[in-house]
C-alpha cells in the first residue's frame, strides 16, 4: 500500500434514548456520538464506519434528526467520508433513514458494492434478523473489485463472543472474496480476536445503555498498512454512573447508615445507584432517600434493594415473542361473545379495502341492511343473517354466533302467549328453557316469515314434540347491543 489507512469503527449510538425518562440522557447519547465525529476530524481520519444502531428508535424525533444531520455535516469538509449500515434498532421495512442521509451526500450506505479507499475494500451487511439467517444469499456478492484487504461491516451477535447468533466463520466461508477483518456492531462491550486469519472485532456502545454496561466506552482505530491491520481502541468521556452500596444491619440507624455513606460520595449531576443489602427486617422508605439524593444535585437516582432482589427495570431482559396480529385479534374478538353486528362492525373497521373515511358509511349501511331483516315486534327467536366471509371462526372454519335471538320490546306479550300455548296444548305453565322453541332447530327450508307465520296461527291440538321441547334456549341480546 502506498500509505497507511486510519479507519475510525463505531456503533450503537442509539440516539434519541431517553434513558430512564431524563431528557438531559437523551442529549448524553447526541453528545457522545458528536464526540467521536470530533475525534475523527481532529485525527484526520480516512473514513468513520457504522456498525449498526445510529437511531435508537426507527422513528426518530424530528430533533433527532437534525441533530444528527448537523453531527455528520462536520465531516463533509474535511473529506471524510461516514460509511454506515443498517441495525435492528433503526430498520424501518423499505425507505432507511440512511437512504435519506446518503441522498443528502453526508453519509454512504455500504452493502454489496464495496466502498474503496485506495486498495482497501469496505462491504456491509445489514443486521438480518435470526429467522434468516439460515436463508442469507451470499451470492449477492461477487470478487469483483474487491481490495487486497477486504472488510465486511456487520450489526450481529456474532459466534465465538457471547450470545453468538451467527458463526463468523460461516460468513467468511461463504463470501466469494478474502475477508480480512469482521467490524461489528450490536454487542455493547469492546472485543477483538482472530478467526483463522481474520480480525474480528466490536467496538463497543457510545452510551451507556444500562447500569450492566459499567467498562468505559469506546470506539475502534482500524490501522491499514503494508504490515497488516491493527485494532486499536479510545474511550469516549461519558456521563458517570456512580453505585453506592449499603449494608443494613440495624432498625435504628439505617437511615442515619445510608445519609452518611451518600455524603462520601459527589453525587452531582451523576447517574447515582444506591444498592442496598444486609438484615431483610430493617423497613425503609425509598422516597426519602431520593429526595436526599436531589438535594444533593443528583441527576438520577435509582434504588436497588438486593434484600428482595429488585432491580432495575430498563435491564431485564424481556422475552417477546411475534405472531399474526390480525390472527391475535379474532382470537381475542371470539372470546368477548359478541353479536353479529359487533363482529361486522370489527371487520369493517380492520378491512384493509374499506377506506378510514368510509368506515362509518360501511358500517350504517351493514348495520342498517342487518336490522331491516329483523321484525322487534314479532316476539320470538329469529335468525339474523350473517356474512359467511366475516363471521367464520378462522381455526375451526364454522359459523361464530350464526344463530342470536332477540328479547321482545313487549315481555308481557311474551308470557301471554307463553300461556295460550301452554293452554291449547295441555301442558304445564314453565319458564324453563326447554320450553322455548329455537329456531335453529326448525326445518332448514323454512324462512325467518314463515316461522312468525306459525307463531301467530293457533298450535291446534297436537301437542310439541320432544326434540322442541328439549330445545336449549338460544342467547338473548337487546337492540341495544346491535347499535
Amino acid at each position: 500500500m502506498e500509505r497507511d489507512i486510519r479507519i475510525l469503527h463505531t456503533a450503537d449510538t442509539h440516539i434519541g434514548y431517553r434513558q430512564y425518562h431524563s431528557e438531559v440522557r437523551r442529549q448524553d447519547f447526541i453528545d457522545a456520538f458528536s464526540r467521536v465525529i470530533d475525534d475523527a476530524v481532529e485525527m484526520k481520519m480516512d473514513a468513520v464506519i457504522h456498525a449498526g444502531d445510529l437511531f435508537d428508535s426507527r422513528n426518530p424525533t424530528l430533533e433527532d434528526i437534525l441533530d444528527t444531520i448537523n453531527i455528520l455535516s462536520k465531516l463533509k469538509p474535511y473529506n471524510i467520508p461516514f460509511l454506515s449500515i443498517v441495525g435492528n434498532h433503526e430498520s424501518k421495512q423499505h425507505t432507511q433513514w440512511l437512504d435519506l442521509f446518503e441522498s443528502m451526500e453526508i453519509a454512504i450506505r455500504l452493502g454489496t458494492d464495496p466502498y474503496r479507499i485506495g486498495d482497501v475494500a469496505i462491504y456491509g451487511i445489514d443486521n438480518v434478523p435470526r429467522s434468516k439467517i439460515p436463508l442469507f444469499d451470499y451470492s449477492k456478492f461477487t470478487d469483483e473489485n474487491c481490495g487486497e484487504c477486504n472488510i465486511v461491516v456487520m450489526h450481529q451477535l456474532m459466534s465465538p463472543f457471547p450470545f453468538g447468533e451467527w458463526d463468523c466463520e460461516e460468513v467468511i466461508k461463504g463470501l466469494p472474496f478474502d475477508v480480512h477483518a469482521i467490524l461489528l456492531g450490536d454487542y455493547h462491550k469492546n472485543e477483538k480476536t482472530r478467526v483463522d486469519q481474520t480480525w474480528v472485532t466490536y467496538c463497543g456502545s457510545t452510551e451507556r445503555n444500562s447500569a450492566a454496561e459499567s467498562d468505559a466506552r469506546t470506539y475502534n482505530i482500524i490501522t491499514i498498512n503494508d504490515n497488516g491491520i491493527d485494532i486499536g481502541r479510545r474511550n469516549i468521556l461519558t456521563r458517570e454512573f456512580l453505585f453506592i452500596p449499603v449494608e443494613l444491619r440495624d432498625r435504628d440507624t439505617a437511615y442515619e447508615l445510608i445519609i452518611n455513606t451518600i455524603k462520601e460520595h459527589d453525587v452531582s449531576e451523576k447517574v447515582v445507584f444506591v444498592d442496598i443489602s444486609g438484615n431483610p427486617e430493617v423497613a425503609i422508605s425509598y422516597n426519602e432517600i431520593e429526595e436526599f439524593l436531589a438535594s444533593q444535585n443528583a441527576l438520577v437516582t435509582r434504588i436497588r434493594d438486593m434484600r428482595r432482589g429488585e432491580d432495575i427495570l430498563e435491564e431485564k431482559t424481556v422475552e417477546v415473542s411475534f405472531s399474526d396480529p390480525d390472527e391475535a385479534v379474532k382470537r381475542e374478538i371470539r372470546k368477548m361473545t359478541l353479536t353479529s353486528g359487533g363482529i361486522m362492525i370489527d371487520e369493517i373497521v380492520r378491512d384493509p379495502d374499506v377506506p378510514k373515511t368510509k368506515v362509518d358509511l360501511e358500517a350504517e349501511t351493514r348495520i342498517g341492511n342487518l336490522l331491516s331483516s329483523i321484525d322487534f315486534m314479532q316476539p320470538g327467536t329469529y335468525v339474523i343473517p350473517k356474512n359467511t366471509e366475516t363471521d367464520a371462526d378462522t381455526e375451526t372454519g364454522t359459523p361464530v354466533d350464526e344463530i342470536y335471538a332477540l328479547e321482545s320490546v313487549n315481555d308481557q306479550k311474551v308470557a301471554e302467549n307463553t300461556d295460550e300455548y301452554n293452554a291449547s296444548t295441555g301442558t304445564e305453565k314453565s319458564t324453563a328453557p326447554e320450553d322455548i322453541i329455537s329456531q335453529d332447530e326448525a326445518e332448514p327450508s323454512r324462512t325467518c316469515e314463515e316461522t312468525e307465520e306459525e307463531l301467530s296461527e293457533p298450535p291446534g291440538n297436537s301437542a310439541p314434540t320432544k326434540k322442541e321441547v328439549e330445545a336449549p334456549k338460544p342467547k338473548q341480546y337487546n337492540l341495544g347491543d346491535y347499535l
